[in-house]
């Protein structure tokens, strides 16, 4: 027991795994602080979410699309527009706690640990070399950029972005070279589809560039395994880009509007100088590279001829991806002129993602070949690591004066004249239809009742409980059409039962109001009952999910079993 014991604790890459959790920890630590400021800028949008989608949950329905406390009440979508992943993955952590914002915390945590960890195994694949390794996991995961994302930012999805990319380039690097865990790239692939659109269509241009690099490896193998990748990454998405594409085409929603998105000012104000990534820090943003990864690639430029040929092929890639990516954030880049599906990245600094990730392959490579050869220059980038670190996590770190009551958030913030163009909740309003939008006014002061729009009749008993509502329409004297208290999102479902006992289902639509809308017809009197359970297209959709996963599962043990052989 003792000998394994040993082994285990002299295994290189169980202390690799140990120095990167380590170094986690610490990057972390200071959410652990009830003064940690994580409802700042996108925070507090992220902590509502949460709340909605538990909520949701809570209630039952398989669909849970619709915050129906959200918007007054009259229900408001993140889920069907925005990643599910983010809001789904950190309710797992509802087991230990019973607070949203230590949720929201703890999978901070588990994304920069994984992050780490999954880049260690990529430039281990790539190098052989656990020191390279673990520095460029280390250079990754306290990135300034990445810290950012943490303390001043708040970004969880592009935090859960900064996780997936080693993943997907560790199943680019199977493809092409070992074909022994391709499905590292299926699962990278899913994981980033789900949480962050723009970026995804970022790293399917950077993997596209991959293959045409590599062209002449390309043969039957990698065709069938590519179109066997995107099969299962279409199945598995299913359950959001099939709800996504339906309200696409299903209405005009603020999201979708030409231009919503993007922001021309936004876009050249974001854009940085050449000193702003050496010591650049702006809006409360760190912008720069950071020393290491600035050493780095002084490192490999003066070592440039002493790299393995079977390194350097990765490092010149990753190197002109990264310089790539850096020269995209620069004023003098023509971003503006890119097409629209690129522009929606809305600010060009975020390409430091993608420099952050590829540079820090670089560095942490050239990095250990300088510094492995001497045990002086071993402790003297650790001094300047540690102290960089400490340097950079204090720098980023917001605190509060009082600590954040997520109590009041509980029951959601109301739409009043009082609100400005962020709401907390609500975002900037982006999910809502165009007419919904256009017409903030009518949320405000409008009622949560239903309401004659045309025609004569009595609404009685009116019983309306989330997504879920009755009432009656008696003395109807024409045709009426009247508006529910549900903002329109498609999956409403309406049933009309007449005297008779006759239930007839009625169709919804889109009021001027952007609001639900029904019209009753050839009826005296009845009982209206509404209740959200989803599309057609939804219900399929989740089954090929469940097909995709399957599908899945089965790849995987496959990949497995070659490997085993």
């Amino acid at each position: 027991m003792k000998e394994k014991l040993k082994d285990f604790i002299k295994n290189k890459k169980t202390i690799s795994y140990l120095i990167i959790i380590c170094v986690s920890i610490y990057v972390c630590m200071p959410l652990c602080s009830k003064y940690m400021d994580i409802s700042t800028d996108d925070g507090i949008q992220h902590i509502c979410r949460l709340i909605g989608t538990y909520s949701s949950l809570k209630e039952g329905t398989l669909f849970p699309v619709i915050m129906a406390e959200f918007c007054n009440g009259f229900g408001y979508s993140w889920n069907i527009f925005y990643s599910p992943l983010t809001a789904y993955l950190p309710l797992i952590f509802k087991i230990f706690t019973n607070s949203f914002v230590i949720c929201l915390k703890l999978f901070v945590f588990a994304t920069i640990a994984i992050s780490g960890i999954y880049m260690y195994k990529l430039v281990f694949k790539i190098s052989k070399n656990h020191i390279a390794s673990v520095i460029s996991g280390v250079l990754y995961i306290s990135a300034p950029y990445h810290l950012t994302d943490i303390y001043n930012r708040v970004a969880v999805a592009e935090l859960a972005t900064f996780t997936f990319l080693p993943i997907i380039f560790i199943g680019m690097y199977e493809l092409f070279k070992e074909n022994k865990k391709t499905y590292y790239l299926t699962i990278g692939a899913i994981g980033l589809t789900l949480t962050h659109n723009v970026l995804t269509l970022y790293t399917a241009i950077f993997c596209l560039i991959y293959m045409i690099i590599n062209y002449k490896k390309i043969n039957k193998r990698i065709i069938k395994t590519v179109l066997i990748n995107v099969l299962i990454i279409l199945l598995c998405t299913s359950f959001y880009w099939i709800p996504l594409l339906e309200h696409y085409f299903g209405s005009i929603y603020e999201v979708f509007i030409p231009e919503r998105m993007i922001n021309a000012d936004t876009l050249m104000n974001s854009k940085l100088s050449t000193l702003d990534l050496l010591f650049g820090r702006k809006w409360g943003i760190n912008l720069y590279l950071g020393i290491p990864i600035i050493l780095g690639l002084i490192f490999t430029f003066v070592y440039r001829k002493k790299i393995d040929i079977k390194v350097k092929t990765y490092i010149e890639i990753f190197l002109s991806f990264g310089i790539v990516s850096l020269i995209m954030t620069l004023s003098i880049f023509p971003f503006e002129y890119l097409p629209s599906f690129l522009r929606m990245i809305q600010f060009v600094w975020r390409m430091l993602i993608f420099a952050s990730f590829f540079l820090s392959i670089v560095s942490g490579i050239t990095i250990s070949m300088c510094i492995q050869k001497s045990d002086k220059r071993k402790a003297l980038f650790a001094i300047i690591f540690v102290i960089y670190i400490f340097v950079v996590v204090n720098s980023t770190k917001q605190m509060a004066e009082k600590p954040f009551n997520e109590e009041k958030y509980l029951t959601p913030v109301p739409v009043t004249f009082k609100t400005l163009r962020i709401h907390a909740g609500c975002a900037t309003f982006e999910y809502l239809p165009q007419k919904a939008y256009r017409n903030l006014d009518y949320i405000k002061t409008r009622d949560n009742n239903a309401i004659i729009l045309s025609g004569e009749a009595d609404i009685i008993n009116q019983n309306k409980n989330r997504t879920k509502m009755t009432f009656e329409v008696n003395n109807i004297k024409d045709d009426i059409t009247i508006e529910l208290p549900y903002i329109y999102y498609l999956g409403y479902n309406v049933t009309l039962t007449d005297k008779e006992g006759n239930i007839s289902k009625l169709q919804i639509k889109e009021s001027n109001n952007g609001f639900c809308m029904i019209e009753v017809m050839n009826v005296e009197n009845g009982t209206i009952n509404i209740t959200y359970g989803g599309t057609t297209l939804m219900k399929v959709s989740y089954i090929s999910t469940l097909v995709g996963i399957t599908m899945l599962i089965w790849y995987i043990c496959q990949n497995r079993h070659n490997v085993v052989k």
